[in-house]
């Protein structure tokens, strides 16, 4: 059989030992002492021999083979890769070295939180999900500390592991969906000041694609104006392409390659791939944690890494593994997208997962057909993306994101261990003002009293990038409350109120596209037409004196000048007493020297 590496590391122990005492170092006592050790790998894997014996021993059964956990498989990985490009070898010969050459590898783990990682990862209970055709669901994570770079654990698959340098879907490349848009839409857009925490965007189709409205939402719909927290915290795709075309895409594919290190293709360079995460070839769960790590590093990005150095038997160094590092974003910008990010854990996409007793922000991810779920998210300590799917493509069923469930179990484990602390705020000038949520101008009293109750909230800035002028998209109309459109002339004083609409057109996309957001658009409730309720003057006359209404008497004040003596009384004849006459003396004139007839006036004011 195949020696293994294990295999031979034993005999080169014993090689040595011989050869030591040949030389005198040591006697005959401690070599037969040191030949008959055990040795115990610091890994926990052992010889295929070991193994071998094990099954056929009395106790067969009794132990379960341990073989390299997927962060040493990847290490050694990395380490053949990096050798055979130093030495100009092949991988393959650089493998050899590797298990014959007695290197010392130092490598980042922090084997505490590799086992906590593991503890949930090969429980296959945390992820017991069969797709129709009976795959498995898989997963992939990585932790790095934001700090650093480093990659202190890294597991890559679920369930236990079967054997070494298996397939390992934490460093597979796979499609990422709306977890990117954090990285190409929102925080190079909050870096050039395209956007501030004040900005709003229309949820609303961007235009006709194939005569289908495009892009979609998920789930289906479209509210409206809608701010940019709710736009990350909800993942509202128009609101990331509104946010995109404003950008500018040949900005987001530099910022997302040249600052982050994320390897696009140019293929990627179009609306889809930037602005919703259709990528040509997808990311690893290592690319997007180290992306992700750059927003709690202060704006600073540091490339992942496995190990820092490689030492022959000799102690030298053969290869140096330093983290490649530099300003991604200013301070601010990281500062700002954590914000936006925690609104995802507090009342967004993320909400069910939110940690308990640690603050913490991340972003979902879907793609279409529901073939890949991803989750990346952190916390002032560390930061973990998390990839779950089938190894072919079939739709995942799922209630909510299984990455973001296997994300809450590792991180909460680890969350428990540390005390709760807030993420870092920058030193800077910041200012709050109050803007209205529709337009992202400053906020008047027609913004709050909007017909949908106040649309005034409160943002924090930088000095400097605060909103100037007035909202002009809310205006000030008389509102009915009991036929609910616009006030009419008939409408009673009680029942009418100032409110705010919206004076804002979009384009109409048919009968089936219909924002929610459209019924308070002034042009809807002008469409509505006059007050269904009050059409009529239902005003009941009034009982005053000297007005000219018929109440029955005439006032003495009504009567014209001259006329004092033809003034005919009351209705009712006092002649009679009997109060039956009900028109005037008939002997009496009731017209004035230039001949009106003023007592019909006074009589009756419509004649």
């Amino acid at each position: 059989a195949k020696k293994t590496a294990r295999d031979m590391n034993k005999s080169r122990q014993e090689t040595i030992l011989g050869k030591m005492l040949e030389l005198g170092y040591i006697d005959e006592a401690t070599y037969e002492e040191a030949m008959a050790e055990k040795l115990t790998f610091t890994d926990g894997s052992v010889s295929a021999d070991e193994l071998v014996a094990a099954a056929e021993s009395d106790t067969a059964g009794s132990q379960t083979p341990k073989y390299n956990s997927y962060f040493v498989d990847e290490v050694f990985r990395d380490v053949s890769k990096d050798l055979a490009e130093k030495l100009g070898i092949s991988e393959t010969d650089a493998q050899t070295k590797l298990y014959n050459g007695g290197y010392q590898i130092y490598t980042t783990i922090d084997p505490h939180i590799q086992e906590l990682a593991e503890s949930v990862y090969e429980d296959r209970s945390n992820l017991n999900v069969t797709s129709s055709s009976g795959q498995l669901l898989q997963s992939g994570i990585t932790i790095v500390d934001p700090s650093t770079g480093n990659v202190v654990a890294m597991v890559g698959g679920v369930g236990e592991k079967s054997a070494n340098l298996v397939w390992n879907y934490a460093t597979g490349k796979r499609q990422v969906g709306s977890s990117i848009k954090p990285l190409t839409v929102y925080s190079p857009a909050l870096d050039a000041g395209v956007i501030t925490m004040a900005s709003t965007f229309d949820n609303y189709p961007v235009r006709l694609l194939n005569d289908t409205p495009w892009p979609k939402n998920s789930p289906q719909g479209y509210t409206g104006l809608t701010t940019i927290e709710v736009g990350v915290a909800k993942s509202i795709n128009t609101v990331a392409i509104r946010t995109l075309e404003e950008l500018g895409t040949k900005n987001s594919y530099n910022f997302a390659t040249q600052k982050l290190n994320l390897p696009l293709v140019e293929d990627d360079l179009n609306e889809s791939s930037l602005g919703l995460g259709g990528l040509t070839n997808g990311l690893s769960t290592e690319d997007m944690a180290s992306a992700y790590a750059t927003f709690v590093n202060g704006g600073v990005y540091n490339s992942p890494r496995l190990y820092t150095e490689v030492r022959d038997a000799d102690g030298n160094v053969v290869l140096e593994n330093k983290a490649e590092t530099h300003v991604a974003m200013k301070d601010t910008t990281a500062y700002f997208m954590t914000q936006l990010l925690k609104g995802t854990m507090n009342f967004g996409t993320g909400s069910a997962y939110k940690l308990k007793g640690m603050s913490c922000a991340g972003k979902t991810g879907t793609t279409s057909d529901n073939y890949d779920r991803y989750f990346v998210g952190y916390t002032p300590y560390y930061c973990a993306a998390v990839w779950c799917g089938y190894d072919k493509n079939e739709r995942i069923s799922y209630s909510g994101n299984p990455s973001a469930a296997m994300w809450e179990k590792v991180m909460q484990k680890i969350a428990d261990e540390e005390e709760n602390k807030d993420f870092n705020k920058p030193t800077a000038n910041y200012v709050t003002v109050n803007v209205c949520m529709d337009s992202g101008m400053l906020a008047t009293d027609a913004c709050a009293a909007d017909l949908r109750g106040s649309r005034v909230e409160t943002v924090e800035v930088l000095a400097g990038t605060a909103p100037t002028e007035f909202c002009t998209l809310h205006v000030m109309r008389d509102y009915c409350t009991e036929g609910q459109t616009l006030a009419g002339p008939y409408c009673p004083a009680e029942s009418v109120k100032q409110v705010g609409l919206l004076d804002y057109t979009r384009t109409d996309y048919g009968p089936d596209i219909v924002a929610d957001d459209t019924p308070y658009l002034l042009s809807t409730v002008e469409a509505k037409g006059s007050c269904p309720v009050h059409t009529t003057d239902t005003t009941t006359p009034a009982q005053s004196e000297g007005d000219g209404t018929d109440t029955g008497t005439v006032d003495p004040s009504d009567i014209p000048p001259g006329e004092e003596g033809n003034y005919p009384g009351d209705t009712t004849d006092p002649s009679t007493g009997d109060g039956t006459t009900t028109t005037p003396d008939t002997g009496d004139s009731t017209q004035d020297a230039a001949g009106n007839d003023w007592w019909n006036q006074l009589w009756d004011p419509v004649a």
